[in-house]
């Protein structure tokens, strides 16, 4: 199949969803697909040159800079650009449908592909009615947000073709949202599986970390719907309870955000937490290597935080929030789940400082999981079957595919 993916994004850039979107265009290539992405013109430098897909980027803007998500005032003007390359890409060749991640690009998709008979396949990334008032902070824009994102979520997906759904939880909201049954399918996140990772001493002697301290991770952006505060206020008792022996929280990240620093310092969390900026998955990996137990306290289930599959690969115990324990179901897959309350964070810190051995147990639980549900080997069936589907080869796919089990 010739495939035309759009992502209105930086790219590439050290995000989770840009990582996805990366190695889901080059896993789709080596699978024998003709594929081309289209991003933004921002990113970082040094693209691999051997990568299996052709990458397209709109003009770049002067002082458009930004490599993080979130709204921006560049964005109508960026999203114009993307529209008007598509067009052109789908007026001078023949794809065979175009596959669009998340909001701006599957409004982009819909619109040009008026009048050409092109196919979309719209990627649902999260619910922007619960994503996007986290970018704001007075409760007035909050609700401003929250109303605009809701009229996101009811009319761009319906004007797909088909939905591409992380959980059953995101396809749940997409249901509700007006999207026909018949046209939605569950297809969970995958990464490449690059092994665990650096051993644990190695990488506390890259970092100068100390190696009997107990070490809490978290790798990802910094934006308020992780809801990293409340990690803070669980760090915080831990240290006030016992000083002598307070835990360390590693936050590795690829930029600083004022926001995070204040809400660090308001909490009492400051002096026990260290930021990394990494600039490469390597440094990413290293940083998530060197902890105990890595945390995801995001509450909104709507997504599929990559960063779990990160956590999963690298056979680590994860603290989790209502997200995770959405996602993963009953049995954890190597989590401990704790709700939105500090306390029960501080519970499930202390019982995993307690136990080293319940904590291996329970990462190496995570990577089978990831092996088994979320390499591409285990997901690109699914969503072929769903390309096939939408471009009318084949019998039709089950409306629930490969759902993380």
């Amino acid at each position: 199949m010739r495939i035309a993916v759009v992502a209105a994004c930086p790219f590439p850039s050290p995000q989770g969803s840009q990582v996805f979107v990366g190695e889901m265009c080059e896993a789709l290539a080596r699978r024998g697909h003709d594929v081309e992405l289209l991003t933004y013109g921002q990113g970082g430098e040094g693209e691999d040159a051997s990568s299996a897909y052709a990458h397209r980027r709109i003009r770049r803007l002067p002082g458009d800079d930004a490599l993080r998500s979130g709204p921006t005032l560049m964005k109508p003007a960026l999203d114009v650009l993307l529209a008007r390359e598509l067009s052109s890409m789908l007026a001078r060749e023949r794809f065979d449908l175009v596959h669009a991640h998340n909001y701006e690009a599957g409004a982009v998709a819909v619109v040009t592909r008026v009048g050409r008979g092109v196919p979309v396949v719209y990627h649902s990334h999260s619910a922007m009615a619960e994503e996007l008032p986290s970018y704001f902070a007075t409760s007035a824009a909050k609700r401003c947000a929250a109303f605009l994102g809701a009229g996101f979520d009811r009319t761009v997906p319906r004007a797909a073709d088909h939905v591409i759904a992380l959980s059953l939880d995101a396809a749940g909201a997409m249901g509700a949202a007006g999207v026909r049954a018949e046209d939605l399918t569950v297809v969970p996140p995958a990464l490449a599986d690059v092994g665990e990772g650096p051993a644990l001493d190695a990488a506390r002697r890259d970092l100068a970390l100390a190696a009997n301290r107990f070490v809490v991770g978290y790798c990802g952006n910094l934006d308020g719907y992780q809801d990293l505060d409340i990690v803070a206020a669980a760090i915080a008792r831990m240290a006030a309870a016992r000083p002598a022996t307070a835990p360390l929280w590693l936050v590795v990240t690829h930029a600083r955000d004022p926001r995070f620093e204040c809400m660090l310092e308001r909490s009492g969390a400051a002096p026990w937490t260290r930021v990394i900026l990494a600039r490469s998955f390597a440094e990413a990996r290293t940083g998530m290597a060197a902890c105990d137990t890595l945390v995801l306290p995001r509450s909104a289930p709507s997504g599929f935080p990559i960063k779990l599959l990160n956590y999963m690969a690298a056979a680590k115990p994860v603290v989790t929030g209502i997200a995770g324990e959405r996602l993963l179901g009953a049995d954890g897959a190597g989590c401990v789940a704790a709700g939105s309350c500090p306390d029960r964070w501080v519970d499930a810190l202390e019982g995993l400082r307690a136990d080293p051995g319940r904590g291996a147990t329970l990462g190496r639980a995570a990577r089978r999981r990831f092996v088994a549900d979320h390499t591409w080997d285990a997901v690109l069936p699914g969503l072929e079957r769903v390309y096939a589907r939408t471009i009318g080869r084949g019998r039709a796919a089950s409306p629930v595919v490969s759902v993380l089990r």
